[in-house]
């Protein structure tokens, strides 16, 4: 046997020992470290409509998984499968084989399943539609209505908007929308009015029960007071009038902006009715928004 050839077989040798070496080192290891370290969420983010539903897995592991919301009034979970409840982000956790797993969940505003929740009701008046929303949602809206008077032809007459961007669970707004008139200001004839709504996820939280307020009647006006207790310093507010005639039938309507704003703040003002809407017998006042 050559040099090379001793030299070779004893490299091969060491190197076999080497490798033989190496196994029993690896071996003496516990596979559950490589084992754990698999274990993974399928999502770390995602969005979700309010109403729809996504499923959540883990994989690496068979063991059985525990799933929790830092916030089930926005998405709840069940067995991974998280269900959008209203517009807002929470946390899903998923804890398993000494593991905790998260997933940032961003419940989106779903205007078809929010809609169904926004009741309407309207009433024709001598000066225009009056039209009243409640919002049985279980989060504030933002409501935005056109409504269009047309003649015969489609043509339109007048197009008015109001809008209410905070209107919270369970509360009411009213909106009012006055018939065409001509450059004199006497009434026009129209065919028919088209009302056009839309929604969508307030930004605002409303403070609306923190605003108080009452009237005090009289025959051409009325006094208004009203008191701003929400400790805040709000960007908007609004309380509508609803004007009622002696056999208790709603004959008009008049809004007004309180100038209380500034938290702690109160105002006195005087708001003028309709002046087709004279002496009424009641009035009720509503505070629509404040926030």
């Amino acid at each position: 046997m050559n040099l090379i050839s001793h030299t070779f077989s004893k490299n091969a040798k060491k190197s076999m020992v080497i490798l033989l070496l190496s196994a029993i080192v690896i071996s003496l290891f516990p596979h559950t470290s490589g084992y754990a370290a698999s274990i993974r969420l399928n999502k770390k983010t995602a969005s979700v409509p309010v109403g729809k539903s996504i499923r959540l897995s883990v994989s690496g592991t068979k063991k059985s998984v525990k799933w929790s919301s830092s916030d089930y009034s926005v998405a709840k979970v069940s067995n991974g499968k998280v269900t959008g409840k209203k517009p807002g982000k929470a946390i899903i956790t998923a804890k398993v084989a000494g593991k905790t797993l998260k997933c940032t969940i961003k419940v989106k505003y779903n205007a078809d399943v929010a809609e169904k929740k926004i009741q309407m009701k309207k009433q024709e008046l001598n000066e225009g539609l009056l039209l009243c929303y409640t919002n049985r949602n279980a989060y504030p809206v933002s409501i935005v209505t056109n409504v269009q008077y047309r003649d015969s032809k489609k043509t339109v007459l007048s197009e008015t908007e109001e809008h209410n961007f905070c209107l919270e669970p369970g509360r009411k707004t009213w909106m009012y929308f006055p018939k065409p008139v001509d450059d004199s200001y006497n009434y026009m004839k129209y065919q028919d009015y088209k009302i056009n709504m839309v929604s969508g996820a307030s930004k605002y939280k409303g403070y609306t029960k923190d605003i108080t307020q009452w009237c005090q009647p009289d025959k051409i006006t009325m006094d208004m007071t009203a008191y701003n207790y929400s400790g805040k310093t709000l960007t908007a507010a609004k309380i509508s009038c609803l004007l009622y005639n002696n056999k208790n039938q709603i004959i008009g309507y008049v809004s007004y902006y309180p100038s209380c704003l500034k938290k702690g703040s109160h105002c006195e003002e005087m708001v003028n009715y309709p002046a087709y809407c004279q002496s009424p017998a009641k009035v009720e006042s509503y505070v629509d928004y404040a926030y």
